[in-house]
């Protein structure tokens, strides 16, 4: 009875071992068990600390600024014309510091709430908010509050500080008040992730508006920027950088290029861009610009080699409302794909009424699930473009301001064969839907097509001194698996036609394994993009995950981002997930499935 009790105890202490490595190592995932969220989990775009603009500030620590010095109840001290922020917690900040910054120079660990009631911050030479190390910073607006960041010089280009608001680590601006940014450099800068997700922002810059390295996002913001360069750059050396947009407005009213980014997705709100050149730069080879829903307005009047919407890889159009002007004078074209690489352009719903040059320009792909017309015509800035159908219900009715020599257009229910009307500033034109796509068809006067895209003006890399650009993260080969629609002609794949897709539109991802803080979720509920079978899924169709749209930050195994589906639901939510497991888990995994076989085995032999 003595053996049999310690072989027992062996057998019990064996499976305890087993439920522990489990736990503790694999988050409990492989038993189903739900691991409790600190409000700043990766569930989705936004956490929950994203979103709290609103957090209590009854127990912060206060920071009262007096024009050349500060009182700090708590936390930090005031050297050097500096606050310096050193312990992780919530912070309070008023007044006005005339010439000085606040530092926050934390643990790498260190999360930090910093709440501007009321505050204005200039820096004669330097960042007026420099963010020099913590695991992240969440800069709130307080309501009804107006607050200010003025930089007004950078000589100390050894620091690598170049922005008005400077963190090498993830920053969000939430809140409800107003914050004004203006800088000689850039005006918010992050080397990880930046993440807006309320109150109304201003941002005037000599360089970039917004400028980081993995991510820009946008919920729920007002955002006008005024930039001497770009109105929003993000870009790493991994080529993993990318845009997001939920709902908000981005208003960009001067600025060389508009939102420049390897990867670029409008979900939602509302965009209107006034650039020199192009509106948005999906900039490199395999690259995937995506509108999914909100409203895209680019115009540009003085252009002479600019695009609407340009793509190194792939533009996919599936919802929402596009309007481009270009004048029509020069190379201007309306859209711009990178078909020469292997990229398509297609529209599966949404508006799309894309004027500029008919010099160089290019349309969807015949394959577009949705109907389309590319028609060469003249038409004065300001003229009025109306599209009518067969029973005489407008399509489209828009005032474009420049003036163009040709025009794309698109909307819902409109397909091959179906019979509309154009006018052009009164004059009528009977036309029958065709999806042809056309290539640099000016000149010809009519449908012919030219075979091959126009080159692509290469992206260009705006990252300063000082910014940690070396990310983790996998190339991007012209191969099947690349975020987005395969390349055509790939794979028994007939050019120009999209993959198998079980009859969906869209196109398919692979699966991304379990996320930590700023990485993207898999998608729920989604109609247009979608992703391969997982547990049991069949092709075509989706996993539930959050009603994300976009692609998935890169993981720390090198994963490059993947585009996620566009659907019906608010992208951003945080629904719990039991995400796949990690590769670097399954050894754990192994250990303890060993362990509770041995335990079962020997409890079995026990007793027989």
């Amino acid at each position: 009875m003595a053996a049999s009790r310690r072989i027992d105890l062996i057998c019990a202490v064996i499976t305890a071992l087993a439920l522990v490595i489990t736990v503790l190592f694999m988050n409990g995932q492989a038993l189903g068990l739900t691991v409790v969220s600190n409000g700043d989990a990766g569930e989705g775009y936004f956490t929950e600390n994203d979103l709290d603009g609103g957090w209590d500030a009854s127990g912060a620590y206060t920071v009262a600024l007096t024009g050349d010095g500060a009182v700090i109840s708590g936390g930090g001290y005031f050297l050097d014309g500096a606050v310096h922020i050193v312990s992780p917690g919530r912070y309070t900040v008023t007044g006005t510091l005339e010439d000085g910054k606040l530092l926050i120079d934390a643990q790498k660990s260190d999360k930090i709430w910093l709440r501007l009631a009321g505050a204005s911050v200039t820096n004669r030479d330097g960042a007026a908010l420099e963010v020099a190390q913590a695991e992240k910073v969440f800069l709130t607006l307080a309501e009804g509050t107006e607050n200010s960041l003025v930089s007004e010089a950078f000589t100390d280009t050894a620091s690598g500080v170049d922005g008005a608001v400077y963190s090498r680590d993830d920053l969000t601006v939430n809140g409800s008040g107003s914050l004004t940014v203006e800088s000689a450099g850039h005006g918010i800068v992050a080397n990880d992730d930046l993440v807006l997700t309320g109150g109304r922002v201003a941002v005037t810059a000599a360089q970039d508006g917004l400028h980081a390295n993995d991510s820009v996002r946008i919920r729920d913001v007002q955002l006008t920027i005024n930039a001497g360069d770009d109105g929003v750059t993000v870009s790493n050396d991994a080529l993993t950088g990318y845009f997001y947009m939920e709902s908000g407005t981005l208003t960009i009213p001067a600025c060389y290029e508009g939102v420049e980014a390897q990867q670029i997705t409008v979900a939602g709100g509302s965009v209107d861009i006034q650039p020199q050149d192009d509106g948005f730069n999906a900039r490199e080879t395999g690259s995937v610009l995506t509108i999914s829903g909100g409203s895209v307005r680019v115009i540009n009047e003085t252009g002479r080699d600019a695009d609407g919407l340009d793509s190194n890889g792939s533009i996919y159009i599936t919802g929402g409302s596009v309007f481009i002007s270009l004048n029509g004078q020069g190379g201007n074209a309306a859209l711009d794909a990178g078909t020469e690489s292997g990229g398509v352009c297609l529209v599966s719903g949404g508006t799309v009424l894309a004027a500029g040059s008919s010099t160089m320009a290019e349309s969807f792909d015949a394959a577009s699930p949705q109907g389309f017309l590319t028609q060469t015509a003249q038409g004065a800035a300001g003229a009025r473009v109306t599209l009518t159908d067969a029973r005489g219900e407008t399509l489209l009715d828009e005032t474009v301001p420049c003036a163009f020599t040709s025009l794309i257009l698109s909307a819902p229910g409109l397909a091959v064969g179906d019979a509309v009307t154009l006018s052009v500033d009164g004059t009528e034109t009977a036309v029958t839907v065709t999806n042809q796509s056309l290539s640099g068809f000016g000149g010809m006067g009519g449908f012919g097509g030219m075979g091959g895209g126009r080159g692509q003006r290469p992206g260009r890399d705006t990252q300063t001194d000082g910014q940690t650009d070396g990310q983790t993260g996998s190339q991007t080969p012209a191969m099947d698996g690349q975020t987005g629609f395969q390349r055509p002609g790939m794979g028994g794949q007939t050019d120009g036609q999209m993959p198998g897709m079980d009859g969906q539109t869209g196109f398919q991802r692979p699966g991304m394994n379990g996320q930590t803080d700023g990485q993207m979720p898999e998608m729920d509920g989604q109609t247009g993009f979608q992703r391969p079978g997982m547990s049991g899924q069949t092709d075509g169709q989706m996993p539930d995950m959050d009603g994300q749209t976009g692609f998935q930050r890169p993981d720390m195994n090198g994963q490059r981002p993947q585009m996620g589906g566009f659907g019906t639901q608010t992208g951003g939510q945080t629904q719990a997930q039991t995400a796949p497991l990690e590769p670097s888990a399954l050894p754990l995994t192994a250990v303890s499935a060993l362990l509770l076989l041995a335990g079962i085995f020997i409890a079995v032999k026990i007793k027989h």
